[in-house]
């Protein structure tokens, strides 16, 4: 293996690694949740539980599509590889399949796993994430097409 494809294939699989929910104890709800709530006491002390638990919940979302996000920046910039081409119809769907594929496998392990569920919406979040990523790719190439 060239030390050119471990550059681009190492960053996806670090982070992939990092969210396998198997062995990342960190973000499991009880564990997100109590951070949420001491976070919230500390900033504003007179919040209700029930403003906590609803912020818990946006919290979770927007983590969900900003590391989907992450993890289809790289492994777009892995299949992309140093082409000069922005955009590759190809590339875009081997992106969303994997890491959407990854979110999907995501979700059915931690129903298995005790303090954390499935949720579908969590596989959406993971897709929005997915698709702003790949649509800011097909905006700068439009943007470059135009300009050349």
């Amino acid at each position: 293996m060239t030390i050119k494809r471990i550059k681009y294939w190492l960053p996806p699989l670090l982070w992939m690694g990092f969210l396998f929910p198997l062995w990342n104890r960190l973000l499991s709800s009880p564990v997100l949740y109590r951070l949420n709530f001491k976070f919230w006491e500390w900033l504003k002390g007179d919040i209700s539980p029930y403003k906590i638990g609803l912020y818990y919940i946006y919290l979770r979302r927007f983590l969900h599509v900003i590391a989907y996000a992450l993890m289809s920046f790289l492994i777009y910039r892995f299949f992309r590889s140093g082409d000069k081409r922005i955009w590759k119809n190809s590339r875009a769907g081997y992106t969303a399949l994997i890491t959407i594929g990854y979110g999907c496998l995501d979700e059915i392990l931690q129903s298995f796993l005790k303090p954390r569920n499935a949720s579908f919406l969590d596989i959406v979040m993971d897709a929005i994430g997915t698709v702003a990523v790949l649509a800011v790719f097909y905006l700068i190439s439009l943007i470059r097409q135009n300009k050349g």
